[in-house]
Parts: C-alpha cells; sequence; structure tokens
C-alpha cells in the first residue's frame, strides 16, 4: 500500500506539471479556447482540490486496512451501484415532476429528504469501494504480467502506475473539426453539468468561423486520479476504469507521449485502450463477480432490432464520400436527414456532423470508424502471447508506420 503512495504521488505531479505546461498559462490561447473559455474545465486545479482528499483514505488504509472478505467486497461494490442507480433514478423523478408540475410540494420535500439520506449513504461507501475496484483490476494486471518484483527485505510487487479512479460527473469536452473533412483540429475540456443553450452558444460559434462544433459528455478523463462515472453496469464499469488506467500507462511510454501528434496516433492510443480495457474489464468481471447475478430467463424470439452499428458505420462511409467530392453543404444536409432517420428507430444523437465523426472516428473498433486501425490492433493482439504482451508492446509504438511494421501489413 505504501508503494501505492509513493507511486501515485510522483504519477499525479507529473499529470499536474503536464497539465500545467499544456495550460493557458504557458501557450498562447487558440481561437477556441477563447470562445469555450466561460465553460472551460481546469485540470490542474483539480487535480489540486482532489488529490489530498483522495489519498487520505488511502494513507488511513496502511495504518487500518479493512478486513472484509472477497465475497464481502463484491456485495459491498453491489450495494454501492445499487445506490448510485436508485438516485439517479429519484433524482430524475424529482425533475420530471418539477418540470411539470405534476408532484404536490409535500410529497417532492419527501423525495428530496430520501435523496439526501440515499447520498450520504453512497459519500460514505465511496472511497472504500473505489480502493476494493482498485485492488481487483491490480490484480488482473499484476497476474498479465505488468507488475515490477522489487527485493526489499522481501518481495514487493509495484504496479506503477497504480490503478486509481474517482467517481465523478463527466466533464464535456469541446469537439472542433474542419467542415470538408472528418479530422480534429482541436478538442477543449469544459466544466460537467452546461445547460443545452450553453452548448448550442458554443457550437454556434465555432461554426461561425466555418469549422464544424460539437459539445459532447466524456466516457472518462484520464485525470490522476482518473474521472469515471457511477453505472449499475458492473462490466462496463470496470472496462471504463482499466482504459483509463491505460492512458495513464501509455502516458509514460512512446504512445501516450505521441498522442497528439496527428490523427493515427490518437486513434491508436484510443482504440488499444479500448481493446485492452474491455478485456480486462472482462477479466476482472469473471474472475470477481461473475455468477453472483441470476440467470435471465431465456429470451423470447423477437424480429432483428434496428442495427444502429451498421446505420453509422454506412452513414460515416456516405459523408466521407460527399466530402471527397466537394459537397460539404450535401454532407451536412445529408447528416441532419439521418439524424431524424435515427431518432425515428429509437436512436437519438443530438447533433451529427463532421465533428461527432471526428471524435467517435478515434474508437476504431467502433462503428462510427472507418479507420483499418481497429483491425490493424486487434491483429496485433491475435500475435502477443497474452493481453500484458499486447499492452506493453503497442505502448511502445510511435508511430503508425511501426505498428504497420509490427503486422507485417
Amino acid at each position: 500500500m505504501m508503494w501505492k503512495l509513493l507511486g501515485g504521488a510522483a504519477l499525479v505531479l507529473l499529470v499536474i506539471v503536464s497539465a500545467v505546461i499544456g495550460s493557458d498559462l504557458l501557450r498562447k490561447q487558440s481561437e477556441w479556447d477563447r470562445i469555450a473559455s466561460p465553460y472551460s474545465f481546469n485540470i490542474a486545479r483539480w487535480e489540486f482540490e482532489n488529490f489530498f482528499d483522495k489519498w487520505e483514505y488511502k494513507v488511513q488504509e496502511v495504518f487500518h486496512p479493512s478486513e472484509l472478505s472477497q465475497v464481502e467486497s463484491v456485495e459491498l461494490v453491489r450495494d454501492y451501484l445499487s445506490l448510485a442507480q436508485e438516485i439517479t433514478s429519484l433524482e430524475a423523478r424529482i425533475n420530471r415532476e418539477k418540470a411539470k408540475g405534476l408532484g404536490a410540494e409535500r410529497d417532492i420535500d419527501v423525495w428530496e429528504a430520501q435523496l439526501a439520506t440515499l447520498k450520504a449513504e453512497r459519500d460514505r461507501l465511496e472511497d472504500q469501494v473505489e480502493e476494493i475496484i482498485e485492488g481487483q483490476i491490480s490484480g488482473v494486471l499484476g497476474n498479465e504480467g505488468l507488475s515490477t518484483t522489487l527485493k526489499l527485505g522481501g518481495e514487493v510487487e509495484l504496479l506503477f502506475p497504480p490503478v486509481d479512479f474517482e467517481f465523478e460527473e463527466r466533464p464535456n469536452v469541446l469537439i472542433v473539426s474542419t467542415r470538408h473533412k472528418i479530422e480534429i483540429v482541436d478538442t477543449v475540456l469544459l466544466r460537467p453539468g452546461m445547460s443545452l443553450e450553453e452548448m448550442v452558444e458554443i457550437e454556434e460559434a465555432v461554426e461561425a468561423l466555418a469549422h464544424s462544433g460539437l459539445v459532447e459528455t466524456t466516457g472518462g478523463v484520464a485525470t490522476y486520479p482518473s474521472i469515471v462515472p457511477q453505472t449499475h453496469l458492473l462490466q462496463n464499469l470496470l472496462s471504463k476504469i482499466a482504459h483509463e488506467w491505460l492512458h495513464h500507462y501509455f502516458f509514460l511510454r512512446p504512445l501516450g507521449q505521441k498522442y497528439w501528434s496527428n490523427y493515427e496516433m490518437t486513434t491508436i492510443n484510443e482504440t488499444a485502450a479500448d481493446i485492452a480495457g474491455n478485456e480486462i474489464g472482462l477479466m476482472v468481471y469473471e474472475r470477481c463477480y461473475a455468477g453472483e447475478e441470476e440467470s435471465a430467463p431465456p429470451a423470447e424470439e423477437q424480429e432483428p432490432a434496428f442495427d444502429s452499428g451498421r446505420e453509422m458505420r454506412e452513414i460515416r462511409i456516405a459523408v466521407d464520400q460527399y466530402l471527397a467530392r466537394g459537397e460539404t453543404e450535401e454532407a451536412e444536409n445529408y447528416m441532419e436527414e439521418k439524424r431524424k432517420f435515427l431518432e425515428a428507430n429509437g436512436y437519438y444523437i443530438r447533433k451529427l456532423n463532421q465533428a461527432y465523426f471526428a471524435f467517435h472516428g478515434t474508437y476504431a473498433d467502433r462503428p462510427m470508424s472507418v479507420s483499418p486501425i481497429g483491425d490493424q490492433l486487434r491483429k496485433l493482439r491475435e500475435q502477443s502471447s497474452s493481453l500484458g504482451d499486447f499492452i506493453g508492446t503497442v505502448s511502445g509504438i510511435s508511430s503508425y508506420e511501426e505498428l504497420l511494421e509490427m503486422i507485417g501489413a
């Protein structure tokens, strides 16, 4: 545990220094920074405000370690996520009743009191649950050969960087793309909890400068500790935490250091974190949680569901074709028509434009991307002797050409 504390402290200093170096204090603001400045998210400030609160619990754990059994730890995680789901549902109910004027004031007061009680219980468990999940993921990573054995009067397993995350409301992000081609020009991290009107205001300011803009909620942020949203979908949660840890791991190696060098390297970073993160999440789930839930009843045969993934890929291909012919306005009209079509089939996207595809296209293992990098990284994974071998190999990549050489392309 003490090694985890020292390792985490070292990494957070690196993250803070990097955030400050990349901040507006030391670089010239872009036009996009100025547009988003009223809503910007300050990473360095977040680190300073959250680091000591987060690690106070870890220091206490050194001297008063938890004695929960594995079964008790699993049950505590499930209780916490159940509380988080109940809180989300109750918040939605209160907001809905207030907006429609349906609930009596006395009923709303009762619900808000219940909500406060649930949040207090959730907050009481939060640090301990985070520590349990961090330990479970660390165990899998150690088994994959990603920890180092130190001999200091005995053998000590050191995983660097230590797995560390914080349940937190997700920040938003402004994505800027050119209109004539799907590519990221810049991204600006924005504070969470923005209103729709604020998002639209920023997007319209970007569009006034002949670019495509989109404000999206992030899936998580690789601060240290990383910011991860609460979700009751346990395997998905484990994968998200692992995904952000992989960015910490890559951060100290060629792959992470080349993240912003070009669009291909950004895509390799995000896709590798997706592929390995999903595999780690599944490993942890099967090792710690599988069999804890009742089996679902057999599904009744139904008509094939609307395939949103296939539709999104076909839309992306068609948009690229429009843009290749220089038909920018036609591409934008087409995307709006398809957005309405998707919505009519139960798949809601607030805004579908070049920036949307530029952002989601960096995850080359997902339908919104047409990049070959997803298949190429899957091939590299197949060639690897283990998941740990894949992570170690891919973390050393410093150019797209290196990836191609590794798979013999």
